[in-house]
């Protein structure tokens, strides 16, 4: 697995120095960063990003469901704008407060309760089906030292199941994953460029458009939800085009990261490839922990709470980082190698009332992608994935195949 090194790394100074206090923080290496702290401190206060991280597994599994923590929690960044920089982003983090994964109830419950024919077993096999067609569309494998994976196999096969699910063509998709880009674009930044602002609310209001058009059409059952709920008043406009941006942005690259995974291990060899024979759903399962797409869940402490003896009072920005509970050796024996016989449960999916919905597409998004790969199991080679780990997310920049095995 392309992991970084497994040594701790020392945990950094976490005081900003000199002519560095508006510097985003990002180790070196995050993941590493995340697994000294579980060891070394896992309530961690750090001052430049103003949050407390919970990194051991067992916490983590227990914060998921505490309701003392609110979804929403509070926006670092905004802490080192001026006045006028705040007033200038405030229409867009008020969109993006809107997005599922940050709403508590009842507004939560009842966003859920819309998306929820998205998620039927009739609708997660018909979304597996149509994954199905374009992962056979081109074959198997190709030879060593042919085109990057990334681009002709696993991007395709995820785009076409978000496709099917939203409701809208794939020729679409590039437009809409440049809306999300643009949209994102002015995130985390201690120093706001105005010019990125003003790409993001051009996206955001062509992507308003868009999706009026994709709801009026009803191609998918969550659209067809979405848009009687917004014409019933059950949801705001504003809200249905939240959905829409939440699921590109949180479900492609995710999708991606975990098949890269899963692909690169049944290519390992045979045992591996008997291993996804014979337990499909937990081999894809240990490809999620392992790849754990999203670093973390952020929080905010709505009462005080203690953890590992830290008081975290009201108020407070909590990280739960859920790379480094999928990681936790207390947790998991040996917890960076790949074994699909793992039976605990891990957090890369969340867990309680803001676990991932989708989870279930994405296991079977998965599944016809290496299946149609297993067909030609004589042609398999082993793959080389190389991975962008930063301190939210990690996501492959290449998936090529090598050496026959």
């Amino acid at each position: 697995m392309p992991h970084p090194d497994d040594a701790a790394a020392p945990v950094p100074d976490p005081t900003p120095s000199a002519g560095h206090a508006h510097r985003p923080f990002v180790p070196d290496d995050p993941l590493g960063w995340f697994d000294n702290a579980r060891e070394t401190c896992p309530a961690l206060w750090h001052p430049q990003t103003a949050s407390w991280y919970i990194t051991r597994f067992d916490d983590v599994w227990r914060l998921l469901l505490d309701d003392r923590l609110a979804a929403r929690s509070p926006d670092p960044f905004l802490r080192e704008l001026t006045a006028p920089q705040r007033v200038a982003v405030r229409p867009l983090v008020d969109f993006l407060s809107r997005w599922p994964m940050f709403l508590d109830p009842p507004r939560h419950t009842v966003v859920r309760r819309v998306m929820r024919p998205a998620f039927t077993p009739a609708e997660v096999a018909r979304v597996a089906g149509v994954v199905h067609e374009s992962a056979t569309a081109d074959g198997a494998l190709p030879a060593a030292g042919d085109e990057d994976l990334l681009d002709t196999l696993l991007r395709p096969s995820c785009r076409a199941a978000l496709s099917a699910l939203l409701g809208v063509s794939p020729d679409d998709f590039p437009q809409l994953v440049d809306w999300s880009e643009r949209l994102m674009g002015f995130v985390g930044r201690a120093r706001i460029d105005l010019a990125l602002v003003g790409e993001a609310e051009e996206a955001l209001e062509q992507l308003t458009d868009f999706t009026g058009k994709t709801l009026a059409a009803a191609a998918s059952p969550l659209a067809t939800a979405v848009g009687t709920a917004v014409r019933d008043g059950v949801l705001e406009p504003a809200e249905a085009v939240a959905i829409y941006a939440q699921l590109v942005t949180g479900a492609l690259e995710p999708t991606v990261a975990v098949l890269a995974v899963a692909l690169q291990a049944v290519c390992r060899g045979p045992a591996y490839r008997e291993g996804y024979r014979r337990d499909p759903g937990g081999f894809v399962n240990e490809a999620a922990r392992l790849a754990t797409p999203f670093h973390f869940a952020a929080r905010r402490a709505v009462r005080d709470l203690e953890v590992r003896g830290q008081r975290i009072p009201a108020g407070s920005r909590v990280v739960l980082v859920l790379a480094a509970a999928n990681r936790d050796p207390g947790r998991f024996s040996a917890p960076l190698e790949f074994r699909w016989d793992r039976t605990r449960a891990h957090v890369a999916f969340g867990r309680g009332r803001h676990a991932c919905l989708g989870a279930l597409v994405a296991h079977h998004t998965m599944r016809p992608v290496l299946d149609a790969q297993l067909a030609g199991s004589g042609n398999l080679r082993p793959l080389d994935v190389q991975w962008r780990i930063g301190m939210g997310m990690r996501a492959p920049l290449s998936v090529t195949a090598g050496t026959a095995t």
